[in-house]
């Protein structure tokens, strides 16, 4: 019938096509997404072997994990287009405190990452206090520290949060502490359920501080879910 015919006409065009674009075909060119932490020089550098390389050569996979070595790249996407070129679409780690330590400064991302601190790249997040702040292959995973990092991303969810904490960190016996942006006041979120106790510390702030002013309170306690404990100067 005349349109299986063209249908293996069609066919057999394309793998001729796919034959000749493996065998002929080499990179020319690595283009790289927007980054912000990264240096596309960086990655152009990892990826520099690529060029020249035909597709069926390039083993994408192994390049991917080359350019993951990078501190701040968390994933890679290649893909070699038709024309040859190489692209890579990166996905950023993105700081989710500032860890400090002493006189050492490094970013932690959500994963337990260390990252290191950018002279000319910054990121306005909570400081973060009681862990090591040195940069190393193992990453943060234990129990206190899943606590804080829960903490951290229901408070950047939650917004409100997000601007009025300034410093955090973690207590056996209180959990998770953090400080208000303003004027310094200790806030108990304890462990668990901090999604509901952002909620809370939104509304008391706009039912109790807004109209007291916040210069009076010396801590509020949010462990509790059906009530807010404050103690006042």
């Amino acid at each position: 019938m005349p349109w299986i015919t063209a249908v293996l006409l069609v066919s057999g065009i394309a793998v001729i096509a796919a034959l000749y674009w493996n065998q002929n075909m080499t990179i020319q060119q690595v283009k790289v997404n927007e980054l912000y932490f990264t240096d596309e020089s960086q990655v152009q550098q990892v990826a520099d072997n690529a060029l020249g390389m035909k597709p069926d050569s390039l083993d994408l996979s192994a390049l991917a994990n080359d350019v993951e070595q990078l501190d701040y790249v968390k994933t890679v996407i290649p893909y070699i287009e038709p024309n040859g070129n190489l692209t890579l679409t990166i996905t950023e780690r993105e700081p989710l405190a500032l860890l400090i330590e002493g006189s050492n400064r490094v970013y932690i991302d959500e994963d337990g990452v260390r990252l290191p601190v950018l002279e000319d790249k910054s990121d306005n997040v909570p400081l973060l206090y009681g862990y090591s702040a040195i940069i190393s292959k193992d990453t943060l995973r234990d129990d206190s520290f899943l606590q804080v990092r829960d903490f951290l991303l229901d408070a950047k969810r939650n917004g409100f949060g997000w601007v009025t904490i300034s410093e955090i960190a973690f207590d056996e016996l209180e959990g998770v502490v953090a400080l208000s942006q303003e004027n310094g006041v200790k806030l108990l979120f304890g462990r668990n359920d901090f999604a509901a106790k952002l909620e809370n510390w939104e509304a008391f702030y706009a039912q109790v501080i807004r109209t007291k002013g916040i210069q009076a309170v010396q801590q509020v306690d949010l462990r509790f879910s059906n009530q807010v404990v404050t103690h006042e100067i």
